[in-house]
């Protein structure tokens, strides 16, 4: 039973055009892994100051984008902003805040070194809420632990759209070929 259900599921993938993104470009010389690994990620600051919320971000996409190490020639330098939104709700009767949301917003451009040219310009949002607490220290645990998961999101996301712009511009210049 378990075999006919992924038979079944790799045929209806096949038939539907579904190609793993990280797969072999279809000229079979290269892949999406070789393209991302030429990409520099420069040192996020906010407003010009290092952080530790730009330092997880730029560590999340070197582990996803240059797993195997920075390259030194690279083709490409990956630009980052963010911005971080607070708002508390959820008032008691006293006033006191009992929710807190967190908003990561964090804009990119990847740039062409050669050229100069900006190819992508993007941004990416990350949004959490968590319970505060009565104690300070508590709520600054799930502060920090929010602002990290919060990072690693908007990571994911630049990394799947920096993909997603490269897997469909070798598809565009493999069909026009």
């Amino acid at each position: 039973m378990r075999f006919i259900l992924v038979l079944i599921t790799t045929v209806m993938l096949a038939s539907c055009g579904f190609k793993p993104m990280y797969g072999q470009f279809s000229d079979g010389k290269g892949d999406l892994r070789d393209v991302m690994a030429n990409i520099r990620v420069s040192d996020i600051t906010e407003q010009g100051r290092p952080t530790r919320i730009g330092q997880v971000i730029r560590n999340s996409l070197l582990d996803q984008l240059t797993p195997f190490g920075e390259t030194k020639q690279a083709e490409y330098i990956l630009k980052v902003t963010f911005l971080i939104e607070e708002h508390g709700y959820g008032i008691r009767q006293n006033d006191s805040v009992t929710l807190q949301n967190l908003k990561l917003v964090a804009s990119f451009q990847l740039e062409d070194v050669n050229s100069s040219k900006v190819i992508l310009d993007s941004a990416a949002r990350a949004l959490v809420t968590y319970d505060l607490a009565q104690s300070d220290y508590s709520n600054m645990i799930a502060r920090n632990a929010a602002l990290k998961r919060l990072s690693q999101d908007v990571a994911n996301q630049m990394a799947t759209r920096i993909g997603a712009y490269f897997n469909k511009t070798a598809t565009k210049e493999h069909s026009s070929q």
